[in-house]
């Protein structure tokens, strides 16, 4: 039996319904539910529970805010403890995150996998600029360079698959090591923390599984075919970015509303979700591919503007001049 678990606390609570709804109706999910929580009231707990999802609530691996962030997020961690060995393998989603069609493929991988960050973003990335940390954290930035390349593409953690032979009390300690250890130098911290943990050792997910949406504001998508494209050929959308599904500028707000309004019906409703074949998934992820290659021209074409105007400014005016009068 497998697991789809989220991570929240009350602020984030109610957005998991939709994730847990559109995860069977959508996602036909066929294995179970968790939820992992901190400070949450009992009573908030009562949907969940009546409807058979599993809740978590194991101590906090840090009582403070790190960076930014709320200490919730560490609760991750808990996804390799050996507590998780009752299930064969656990998806975890973020709460940012809307199913459209069949997810159980993602329960066949083995051992770690998740997604290329956003932009081939590397763990550098992940981490506070130099001129964000004091003597301590360029030591410890140092040394992180010494033992990792840190210029390896990292992973993103919106989605994660799990396959829990692999889980170990080493392997928790290690992740509660590596938060105590390198805290103070984390920009996204638990993506961060993955990125050590499994340094060389993830398998990369299609990006179908954890598609980011950006920015998503109804007046862009809706003058920019590639963005709607993505509903139609996607199974997660993750939506990284400031506009999230429940605001109401958000192209998928409808969506997302109209899921919510359902979402007390979980999990006796029929499961719909569209399941398509592998040779499906790989044809439209090379003509998504193909019809993005323009933007990704357009936007290679403008960071060499970008360079040639700063090193060679005259080529530059030369290049605009040309361009502007044809």
């Amino acid at each position: 039996m497998n697991i789809l678990v989220l991570v929240s606390d009350e602020n984030y609570l109610e957005y998991t319904k939709q994730v847990f709804y559109s995860a069977h109706r959508y996602g036909n999910w066929q294995g179970e539910y968790g939820l992992f929580v901190h400070n949450v009231a009992e009573h908030k707990l009562k949907w969940f529970r009546e409807r058979g999802i599993h809740i978590f609530s194991p101590p906090p691996l840090i009582d403070r805010d790190v960076n930014g962030w709320s200490p919730i997020i560490f609760h991750k961690c808990y996804l390799v403890h050996p507590m998780m060995k009752k299930w064969e393998k656990v998806v975890y989603m973020d709460a940012d995150i809307m199913i459209m069609r069949d997810i159980n493929r993602l329960a066949e991988y083995s051992n770690f996998a998740a997604r290329r960050e956003n932009g081939n973003l590397d763990i550098r990335g992940q981490l506070l600029f130099d001129d964000e940390l004091d003597q301590k954290g360029l030591d410890i930035l140092a040394g992180l360079k010494k033992q990792y390349n840190l210029k390896r593409v990292a992973l993103n953690v919106g989605v994660m698959v799990f396959d829990t032979a692999y889980n170990s009390q080493a392997l928790f300690d290690r992740s509660v090591e590596i938060l105590r250890k390198y805290e103070c130098v984390m920009r996204f911290p638990e993506q961060a923390l993955f990125n050590f943990l499994y340094y060389k050792k993830w398998r990369t997910l299609p990006a179908v599984y954890n598609d980011y949406t950006f920015f998503f504001f109804t007046r862009d998508v809706e003058r920019t075919p590639h963005l709607q494209r993505q509903k139609r050929h996607s199974k997660v959308l993750h939506f990284i970015g400031l506009n999230k599904p429940w605001h109401a500028d958000c192209y998928f707000y409808s969506d997302w509303k109209e899921r919510m309004a359902q979402a007390d019906r979980f999990p006796n409703v029929e499961q719909i979700g569209e399941n398509p074949s592998l040779l499906t998934d790989y044809a439209r992820a090379i003509s998504r591919t193909l019809k993005l290659v323009p933007m990704y021209l357009a936007h290679g074409t403008w960071l060499a503007g970008q360079q040639l105007q700063k090193y060679w400014p005259s080529a530059y005016r030369w290049y605009k001049n040309l361009v502007r009068n044809g």
